[in-house]
């Protein structure tokens, strides 16, 4: 009986070794009031409002540490521009992710990039050097869980950030027309 208990010890601390941490890599609040999100951070556009368009995405890169942010999740859309949830992106059935090389009950780096898909050479690559259009999270640490029954969580410690500004100032009409009358009567002003 002996042997048997030692193998059963021996074959779970074996397999613990090669165990991975979980995380749930969704941002979608859990609670709601009217259509503002609670507890949970947004991505927002350049002007602020919530992000929306299945043609922006959001990549999510771990690693031990800011400075070694090298592994990283497929990338995944943001929801329509009809959803409930705007400014949160949808990993659908593959909200829960292995983090390869963080085992249980550790810590790890996280940082969201997030981009316009329909944009050609956008990249993860062209937030991280805060491209126009593109958007970058601070850094924010996740411990995962205990055992591996434990029900992940992941994107709590994220803070809401936004876009870096892509549209170039365009001047009012009005501002154009002063601009043009003042052109006007410097040169009406210079001929006399």
């Amino acid at each position: 009986m002996n042997k048997f208990a030692y193998l059963v010890a021996a074959s779970a601390i074996a397999m613990s070794a090669f165990a991975q941490g979980t995380i749930d890599i969704g941002n979608r609040a859990f609670a709601y009031t009217g259509s503002v999100a609670t507890g949970s951070a947004l991505v927002n556009d350049a002007s602020g409002k919530p992000l929306t368009g299945t043609s922006y995405v959001a990549q999510i890169f771990y690693g031990a540490s800011a400075a070694s942010l090298n592994n990283s999740f497929a990338p995944v859309p943001f929801r329509a521009s009809t959803t409930t949830y705007p400014g949160t992106w949808n990993p659908g059935a593959s909200a829960i992710q292995e983090l390869t090389g963080v085992g249980y009950n550790q810590t790890v780096t996280l940082q969201v990039r997030v981009w316009d898909s329909a944009i050609a050479g956008a990249s993860a690559a062209t937030a991280l050097a805060k491209a126009a259009g593109t958007g970058l999270s601070e850094t924010f640490t996740y411990k995962t869980g205990a055992d591996a029954l434990a029900i992940p969580t992941g994107m709590e410690n994220l803070k809401s950030f936004s876009l870096v500004g892509s549209t170039p100032v365009v001047p009012e009409p009005t501002t154009v027309a002063l601009g043009a009358l003042g052109a006007a009567a410097l040169l009406w002003r210079r001929r006399k």
